[in-house]
C-alpha cells in the first residue's frame, strides 16, 4: 500500500528587534552610505596608488596594507563605534574588462542532432 505522507510545515520565526537594534542599523547603514560616497568620490587615486593592496574606508578614512586583518584591526581600532558600516575590498592587479562566460555543456551527438 502506498500512503502519501503530509509534509511538515515550515515555521519561520523572527526575533524581537529593539528600538536600540534598529537605531543602530539604521546608524550603520547612513555610515556605510557615506564611506561608499567617499569611495566613489576618491576611487581613482587610490586604484593608481595602491593596487595589489588591501583597502578600507571608514569614517570616511581610507586604511591600506597587505594584510585583510591588520587593515580591518586598525579602521576599527580608528572607529570603535559603531565598528560597522565599513567599505573594505583588495584592489585587483588585473587592468581590462574581466571576461566570465558561463559553463557549457556538452552534449553527445544523438542529443544535438534531431530531424524535425
Amino acid at each position: 500500500m502506498i500512503r502519501a505522507l503530509q509534509p511538515t510545515p515550515l515555521v519561520i520565526e523572527f526575533p524581537e528587534v529593539s528600538d536600540e537594534e534598529r537605531a543602530a542599523g539604521i546608524a550603520a547603514n547612513e555610515e556605510f552610505k557615506k564611506n561608499v560616497a567617499w569611495w566613489n568620490a576618491h576611487v581613482k587615486e587610490i586604484r593608481d596608488a595602491h593596487t595589489g593592496k588591501f583597502v578600507c574606508v571608514a569614517g570616511q578614512e581610507l586604511f591600506v596594507g597587505d594584510d585583510s586583518i591588520e587593515v580591518m584591526a586598525r579602521a576599527t581600532a580608528a572607529h570603535p563605534y559603531p565598528g560597522y558600516g565599513f567599505v573594505s575590498l583588495r584592489l585587483s592587479t588585473h587592468r581590462g574588462p574581466k571576461i566570465v562566460s558561463p559553463r557549457r555543456e556538452w552534449r553527445t551527438t544523438n542529443e544535438t542532432c534531431s530531424k524535425h
